[in-house]
């Protein structure tokens, strides 16, 4: 029902927006869709691999082992575990949480899968690598890594405490 009323609400403000953009009549509507066919058209195939992908990941995880491993009763070397894989796991959302939907169909608890996402989104390696270190420093890079270590970890305990 959340997503039905979600996507009720993302068509309407998409709605809302492009009858103010055409009312407008300075160009606004026509750019607006021609930047949005754009990336529509880059961001298709990538959310087309990534669903088929998490699919196949879905498929072939044993179940057994994802529960004992990642599910909401492995505690806190679970979480660690989960934290740990959001942090070396590549790519971008798509890929991301692909995987974490996968983890909780073959199995995984919500807070585990919580602190995956949550170490992905904090410490994604990929990112600091390419992104971060090159155009913060190291210094900072290794101040914010340091800060935000424990996170996905308390973050992923208090939802397995309140789930």
């Amino acid at each position: 029902m959340a997503l039905i009323l979600f996507s009720i609400f993302l068509w309407s403000a998409t709605g809302a927006l492009g009858w103010l953009a055409y009312q407008r009549r300075d160009g606004s509507f026509r750019s607006g869709a021609r930047d949005a066919v754009r990336e529509a058209v880059f961001i298709a195939p990538r959310l087309l691999i990534g669903v088929l992908g998490a699919g196949f990941i879905a498929a072939l995880l044993p179940g057994d082992l994802v529960s004992r491993v990642l599910g909401s009763e492995s505690g806190f070397p679970g979480l660690l575990m989960a934290s740990g894989a959001g942090l070396i796991i590549p790519g971008g959302p798509v890929v991301a949480f692909s995987v974490g939907a996968a983890a909780l169909e073959a199995g995984a608890g919500s807070g585990q899968v919580i602190a995956f996402l949550t170490g992905w989104l904090l410490m994604s390696s990929n990112r600091t690598i390419i992104w971060e270190t090159p155009i913060m420093g190291v210094p900072f890079t290794t101040l914010r890594y340091a800060i935000s270590l424990p996170f996905p970890v308390v973050i992923g305990g208090i939802v397995t405490l309140m789930t």
